[in-house]
């Protein structure tokens, strides 16, 4: 691949190698972040589809399921907005 910047040139070139470096590391976090918090939720959507299928067979497990659930999205939800309010302060 052809070099567009010269890194060995005597002028400091207006991108830095650790700077693209550092953004292609943000990407790669914010992508995996991305891909965490949906196999999150793919996961809690089974727990409640397990629990609608076992709501006839056991009940009260089903009710165990659906406890669960509403604390696990409640905590998500916290989590969430703790995150996005230590970000704001980070970038302002």
């Amino acid at each position: 691949m052809k070099q567009i910047y010269r890194f060995d040139g005597e002028m400091p070139p207006v991108l830095r190698e650790t700077t693209l470096r550092a953004e292609l590391e943000r990407r790669r976090l914010r992508r995996q972040t991305t891909l965490l918090v949906l196999a999150g939720m793919l996961c809690l959507l089974c727990l409640f589809l397990t629990a609608g299928l076992l709501y006839p067979i056991y009940p009260a497990l089903a009710l165990a399921c659906v406890v669960y659930l509403c604390a696990a999205v409640t905590g998500a939800c916290v989590l969430t907005v703790v995150f996005m309010q230590k970000r704001r302060e980070l970038t302002c």
